[in-house]
């Protein structure tokens, strides 16, 4: 099997052998390298965090096993930077826990997040969670809605919109927030990290309600 991938995960397997999620040509899928925390592995640093790599594997079971790696855009040395660090994390974070199957637009989408150059990691990163919202075939009435200054309004986890009916309650200001993200100039808009936490709760639940059905 040959194809693309980003590598969103990776962790420990036994002292020095390596586990990576990755994401692309053949959707989420693991990856095994024997041995492969080892500087004298011919596949050392190959998969870190974030980079792109060109594979050819065997599958083994569940997990895919590298026979070569043809080429690695080393996304990885951008992630030094802390905000794109942080943006990068949460981008993985997202795919990794709403898509499963490979779409080509989910694939460009992390390219251009990747490349992207990123001063506001809060509000790049609730933008790519409402790119991908949209790319996964969800538009949200929440985002036109003009709610009462103040207070809380319920969100209708099935159709989108504010409504008296809806099971999520969410401070109004937030949705304004949102409104102004899914604009023009999104990296101007400041968020601080109590609201971050709480626009990320309410989108993660809602992609999750629609990608869980």
């Amino acid at each position: 099997m040959k194809g693309d991938f980003f590598v969103l995960r990776r962790v420990r397997g036994g002292d020095v052998d390596l586990i990576a999620t990755l994401y692309g040509t053949s959707g989420k899928v693991n990856l095994f390298v024997r041995e492969g925390l080892l500087n004298e592995n011919r596949f050392f640093g190959d998969f870190e965090l974030f980079n792109l790599v060109s594979l050819d594997a065997t599958q083994s079971g569940n997990m895919l096993i590298p026979n070569d790696v043809m080429r690695v855009r080393r996304f990885s040395l951008l992630a030094r930077d802390y905000a794109r660090f942080v943006f990068m994390s949460n981008t993985a974070k997202a795919v990794l826990s709403f898509v499963s199957f490979y779409d080509e637009e989910v694939f460009g989408l992390i390219l251009r997040a990747f490349s992207s150059r990123v001063r506001n990691a809060e509000a790049s990163s609730l933008r790519f969670y409402l790119e991908l919202m949209r790319v996964l075939g969800y538009s949200p009435k929440f985002l036109s809605s003009v709610p009462k200054r103040g207070g809380f309004v319920n969100i209708s986890l099935e159709k989108g919109d504010v409504s008296e009916e809806g099971e999520y309650r969410i401070r109004a200001e937030l949705l304004g927030i949102l409104r102004r993200i899914s604009g023009g100039d999104y990296e101007r808009v400041r968020v601080s990290r109590k609201a971050f936490l709480e626009l990320e709760r309410f989108l993660f639940t809602f992609l999750r309600y629609h990608t869980t059905r």
